[in-house]
């Protein structure tokens, strides 16, 4: 498995666009129009996962996930495991890479929204919050301390 970070010009830019929209999540779509519209400020960044050339897994480091008036940041968004990958550690993966990254701009913590219960405290978040989303549903706001 090889995890990199995806460029504006990165030539797989346009297949992880495809594969986002083909995602059966509501909340894919609106990363898909996000890569497309270019909409990421200076230091965020799209991660991907690819095993042998096909798309594994994918997740952004953004400065807000999707609930209003947050005063958290910066978050995990968008992570993404293929049905035939998960159980095998990908999100840890993952959310690892996006904390090295956020290591090199120096923050302290990292933070991700999800409804999962169970699924992000065995990568060492804990629950610290709950608000509303854009959608009017309730979602936990996990952190996870980084070094």
């Amino acid at each position: 498995m090889e995890i990199k970070y995806i460029t504006s010009k990165d030539n797989l830019r346009n297949k992880l666009i495809d594969y986002a929209n083909s995602c059966d999540r509501e909340a894919w779509p609106i990363l898909a129009k996000k890569m497309k519209e270019d909409d990421f400020l200076d230091r965020e960044r799209i991660f991907m996962a690819t095993e042998n050339d096909n798309i594994i897994s994918y997740c952004t480091f953004t400065k807000e996930d999707w609930i209003p008036d947050c005063n958290y940041s910066p978050f995990v968004w968008f992570l993404f495991v293929d049905e035939n990958h998960r159980w095998k550690r990908v999100s840890e993966k993952m959310i690892n890479t996006v904390e090295e990254y956020a290591k090199t701009l120096n923050f302290g913590k990292l933070y991700i929204v999800s409804d999962h219960t169970g699924l992000y405290e065995k990568y060492w978040f804990e629950k610290i919050d709950k608000k509303y989303d854009e959608m009017w549903r309730i979602e936990t706001i996990f952190c996870r301390d980084i070094k």
